[in-house]
């Protein structure tokens, strides 16, 4: 990206590029904690070098983005959404069960680019034009737009590397053989000209440019052999390690709504409370399962597909971070030694059911993770990407527990 950032700049300086068109970045990226949070660090340098930065996201992280560096936008049409009702009726054959197009994310890719390719041009158009277009591999459309536009499109990728996302070839070529899938698909390609299946799958919208992995080379987990080897297999992967400049204003949790300021001088009380704990001897541990099993999507609905592999797929989010929470209270609850900062997620009820909270747990809706893993002697996760190497970065010793 600062190769982008750099390039543009000697344009300028040699007059291929006007000052007013140099250096334009435009981030398109899904309302989730682990996808934004590495690249504000990114959006940051970048300002911090002279670039102008358009960033597409939900308005729930404007404060974020803003505070980051960037100018923020919205999608018209949301994003990372369920198939909207003009879609159903579209491509939806009468009587099709509603959770066979409605639950699983990826059956919306296509869709989701038929409908923002053009309100994201139209967008873009009263502006320079971008020097590249920076997506995460979730985003249908951020190629589409790149290849109408000319410009390079880069993949920031939050997670150890496309195997980790992989499914069988049957299950993916069912998936793109729906035709609330085939449909949209075919209508973006006869508007644009651009498949995208042809290089990439499902929630899996990788860059023939670069792809940012924010992993090290021994963790990388390159396309698994066959179907990922066959479409994007080619694609270069740059690791670029954990992305979390300290000065970048970071997201605890995107699903819970509060006033950001509330939340900043709660978060300060938190950690000052680790402090005076560790002050007088005793250790802090933290214990976070990060956003997704207490989302709308998955708090109150079984796992399913994305549980199979550890045999949670009759399992809801609630039930499994019920069981680990209610676990922690009997090994950590009322130990004298031991202060413990719990985050719970966004769901009101996510006690309702456990023991009373013991004594010694300091427990709220989200919790500055980056601040209180600089202080704990160990961590409790699910193993969540960002998660993982922010603990592997920090050196804290970690118990995990997979969801998936």
């Amino acid at each position: 990206v600062l190769w982008f950032s750099s390039r543009a700049q000697q344009d300028t300086r040699s007059g291929a590029m006007s000052s007013a068109h140099c250096c334009h970045f435009v981030f398109l990226n899904v309302k989730a904690t682990g996808h934004v949070n590495p690249t504000l660090s990114i959006v940051a340098e970048l300002k911090s070098r002279g670039c102008q930065i358009t960033y597409f996201v939900d308005e729930e992280l404007r404060g974020f983005v803003e505070a980051a560096g960037a100018t923020w936008r919205p999608f018209r049409h949301g994003c990372f959404r369920p198939i909207d009702e003009a879609g159903i009726a579209k491509y939806v054959p009468e009587g099709t069960p509603a959770e066979r197009y409605s639950e699983n994310p990826r059956m919306a890719a296509a869709r989701e680019a038929e409908l923002q390719v053009p309100a994201l041009l139209e967008d873009l158009a009263g502006l320079p034009k971008p020097t590249a277009i920076i997506h995460d591999p979730f985003i249908s459309f951020g190629r589409v737009a790149a290849h109408v536009l000319g410009v390079p499109a880069i993949v920031t990728l939050t997670m150890p590397g496309p195997a980790s996302m992989a499914k069988p070839k049957a299950v993916e070529d069912a998936w793109e053989a729906e035709p609330w899938v085939d449909g949209p698909r075919r209508a973006v390609i006869e508007r644009y000209g651009f498949d995208i299946f042809a290089q990439g799958m499902p929630m899996e919208f990788y860059s023939p440019v670069l792809n940012l992995v924010t992993t090290i080379d021994e963790l990388f987990m390159p396309p698994a052999p066959g179907h990922q080897a066959e479409r994007f297999g080619s694609f270069p992967f740059k690791m670029v390690g954990l992305l979390a400049e300290p000065s970048v204003k970071r997201i605890s949790n995107a699903n819970v709504s509060v006033d950001s300021a509330a939340q900043e001088a709660d978060h300060e009380a938190v950690v000052a409370a680790v402090d005076q704990a560790l002050e007088a001897g005793r250790k802090a541990v933290y214990i976070s399962l990060g956003t997704v099993a207490t989302s709308e999507h998955f708090y109150r609905k079984d796992f399913g597909q994305f549980g199979k592999g550890n045999g949670l797929e009759d399992c809801t989010g609630r039930g499994f971070v019920q069981h680990v929470f209610r676990i922690c209270f009997e090994v950590f609850g009322d130990r004298e030694d031991l202060l413990v900062a719990l985050s719970l997620g966004p769901q009101e009820d996510m006690l309702e059911g456990l023991p009373a909270l013991p004594g010694n747990f300091i427990a709220r809706k989200s919790l500055p993770q980056m601040q209180l893993l600089k202080r704990c002697s160990v961590f409790l996760t699910h193993a969540g990407a960002n998660s993982m190497h922010e603990g592997l970065g920090l050196g804290v010793p970690m118990i995990v527990v997979p969801m998936f």
